[in-house]
């Protein structure tokens, strides 16, 4: 009952509490233990009020007290990325590790989809530092924004079953109205949903985090949030000041709500649509929204944080919130420290001196009520099968999944005069070279990202917040890709085939006591015999 002393003490000094009890002590002169007994009256009459109170925002209090607040950043990045220049992939595995050590990112998981196939896949690091747990092929990451892609993926999916129009009203599917306070006549659209512009609007003192899955249904925490009268209601803080469909607002609840519309008009549970029409048929077999659906929690990256020497977070200090004017990581707080963006590791020590962060802190793996904005693990490979519908015009292993029709609308800027990238959910970077999406979230950096052109498409996932590491990864990767082919995993000899050869080539490095990161396909910096196990599964598969 901890929260519901901190309510009462602050309802007891309301004006409304003091205005009450003078008038009480003073009509009637009341004794001590009369009023006692006054007091305890009142506590009675509210006592159902100040229970439900701290059943409601118990967690809330708890939790952000804890500084935690997600963060999801869209980056338009347009400048040219430096331009690496690898002669080989050892060369390229040598800056990734570089830049991986160097930056205390505790885990990495990385996946290149070439045209139909995943043609590089490399692990680095711990999911777990203090259970010496590494991360491995089957070691799943929360997507954080992501997350997205499969929710609006989910939704179009209905939409080529002809269920909706994407300029239909949202009222029409949903078990009750979502209207804009300001202008109630303006209809939200699934367009605007799916291209945040629908004018709802995150308010993060109710958007808590919960150690393990949120309790609160999609259902309930949606309409307490978007309907007058609802307890998380603010019509000044949950939606914007502008009409729909006229400015982009980036929202999870928006993408929370799309969550929701597939379960109306799919009779589903909005888990287990996605588990049926995406997840089985792409062999996602490692993606789950819910942690209580994964049965060895230990396959799971833990999120962690960077501290300094007084074991301050980058959070507690405040820069722990993407700026995408500057392309890094602060907010206001970071202005007493003098210089937050052009100077991370300064800021984020111990006193922003120059002493940088040093420790890694781990954090329980969490959830929240709007899920299907971010909660979505997996790993790198099962998100690059995903992936790949979209360079391979849906298909996956011969089979459709989805329409081309639906890849097009996706991939199309349905309000250019509002945000010039911004497609359905996905969205552009880099000049509109690259099309994806990436995530943050507290102790998690992911991005998802492909060219069209090349047939190309990366996916990092990482259990750190140093964005700024995790996108030179991911820069050195396609820059080498432009000039360079990946080998196929297990192709040692680079002829196109996986057989008897490439086991021969491997044989002959641990003989003479050879390394080649191409070579250590469990990526355990060792070539040895588990390789030619691995090699020998991938040729009987």
């Amino acid at each position: 009952m901890e929260n519901g002393r901190f309510i009462f003490k602050n309802f007891s000094k309301s004006l409304k509490f003091r205005h009450i009890t003078s008038i009480f002590f003073k009509k009637h002169k009341a004794s001590f233990f009369e009023a006692f007994l006054f007091i305890d009256l009142i506590m009675k009459r509210y006592l159902i009020i100040i229970l439900f109170l701290n059943i409601l925002y118990s967690d809330i209090q708890r939790l952000n007290s804890s500084n935690r607040i997600r963060y999801d950043f869209m980056n338009y990045d347009n400048n040219t990325p430096e331009v690496n220049n690898f002669r080989d992939e050892d060369e390229l595995l040598d800056f990734i590790e570089s830049i991986f050590e160097s930056n205390l990112i505790p885990g990495l998981s990385i996946a290149v989809v070439k045209n139909n196939n995943i043609v590089w896949e490399k692990q680095f690091g711990f999911a777990n530092i203090d259970e010496n747990i590494l991360v491995d092929e089957n070691t799943m990451f929360i997507l954080s924004s992501i997350s997205k892609t499969v929710t609006a993926t989910a939704l179009m999916m209905l939409h080529e079953q002809n269920l909706f129009m994407l300029d239909d009203d949202i009222d029409n599917y949903l078990p009750f109205n979502v209207n804009h306070p300001d202008y109630p006549l303006t209809p939200i659209t699934f367009k605007m949903l799916l291209s945040h512009t629908s004018g709802i609007k995150d308010n993060w003192n109710v958007m808590p985090y919960y150690d393990g899955d949120s309790q609160i249904e999609l259902n309930n925490y949606l309409s307490q949030y978007l309907i007058p009268g609802g307890e998380l209601y603010n019509d000044n803080s949950n939606f914007t000041n502008s009409i729909p469909g006229t400015n982009y607002n980036y929202s999870n609840i928006g993408a929370a709500l799309i969550g929701l519309l597939v379960e109306e008009i799919s009779n589903q549970p909005f888990n287990q649509f996605c588990n049926d029409n995406i997840f089985t048929p792409l062999g996602m077999d490692n993606a789950f929204w819910f942690l209580s659906e994964i049965e060895n929690l230990n396959q799971v990256a833990l999120p962690y944080q960077v501290t300094g020497g007084s074991g301050d977070t980058c959070y507690e200090i405040g820069c722990g919130v993407y700026d995408s004017s500057n392309s890094c990581f602060c907010d206001m707080a970071c202005v007493e420290y003098g210089d937050c963006c052009q100077d991370y590791d300064e800021v984020c020590g111990e006193d922003g001196t120059g002493s940088a962060p040093s420790n890694l802190v781990p954090y329980e793996n969490y959830g929240y009520a709007d899920y299907p904005s971010g909660q979505l693990r997996t790993s790198a490979n099962n998100l690059a099968n995903f992936m790949s519908l979209f360079i391979n015009d849906g298909y996956h292993e011969g089979v459709r999944i989805l329409d081309s029709e639906t890849i097009e609308l996706i991939k199309t800027i349905h309000f250019p005069q509002v945000n010039s990238s911004q497609g359905l959910i996905w969205y552009y970077k880099n000049n509109n070279q690259l099309f994806g999406h990436n995530g943050g979230d507290l102790g998690s950096l992911t991005e998802m990202f492909l060219s069209f052109t090349n047939n190309l498409g990366v996916v990092i996932l990482s259990n750190s917040s140093n964005y700024s590491a995790i996108i030179q990864i991911e820069d050195a990767i396609f820059n080498f890709a432009q000039e360079n082919e990946f080998s196929m995993i297990g192709d040692i000899n680079s002829d196109s085939l996986i057989n008897i050869q490439d086991i021969i080539l491997t044989v002959n490095l641990i003989l003479s006591n050879e390394y080649s990161g191409s070579v250590d396909l469990n990526t355990d910096n060792a070539i040895d015999i588990l390789d030619i196990v691995q090699l020998v599964n991938i040729i009987l598969n």
